[in-house]
């Protein structure tokens, strides 16, 4: 099984698990960076280098370039149906939605839908939220098996 991470998975860990106290996690993580189980997308990237902080620095030095999916054709297909899904439900604002389509998460599910990858993010889920589209919920209606880092680490069998 292969995932792809959101970018709360990165920034959550940087700031819980400081780099300099927690080396093991970090490189933990690095081999699975490396491992070709787990990816991200390019809009993560994106909004990560935003940071310009130690983890774009990290990410820079210890993710190959194939751990960045692109935004290929296939992905563009179902960013289409995870806007469809969002822009059809009556419980999100036109604010929840236009935030929605500019932020790196429809482009995640999307991704994680064509690319037959589970989702991972701390994210929870909350269905009847008016103000933003939560990936859990996108996550269910589009398919996509979602989960948080914990169960990544538990399935492939990583200790820290």
């Amino acid at each position: 099984m292969a995932y792809i991470f959101d970018t709360n998975i990165f920034i959550r860990s940087k700031n819980e698990m400081p780099m300099d106290i927690w080396p093991t996690f970090w490189e933990r993580f690095r081999e699975m960076v490396n491992s070709g189980d787990i990816f991200t997308s390019v809009t993560v990237k994106e909004e990560i280098d935003k940071g310009k902080d130690e983890l774009t620095e990290w990410l820079k030095t210890n993710a190959p370039k194939s751990f960045y999916l692109s935004l290929d054709a296939d992905v563009m297909i179902q960013y289409a149906n995870v806007q469809n899904w969002a822009k059809s439900n009556p419980v999100y604002s036109p604010q929840a939605l236009n935030t929605f389509a500019n932020v790196a998460d429809a482009c995640l599910i999307a991704t994680a839908s064509a690319k037959h990858l589970t989702l991972v993010t701390y994210e929870g889920s909350s269905p009847n939220s008016k103000k933003r589209v939560m990936i859990p919920d996108a996550c269910n209606a589009m398919g996509v098996r979602c989960c948080d880092l914990n169960t990544v680490l538990r399935e492939l069998g990583i200790t820290i």
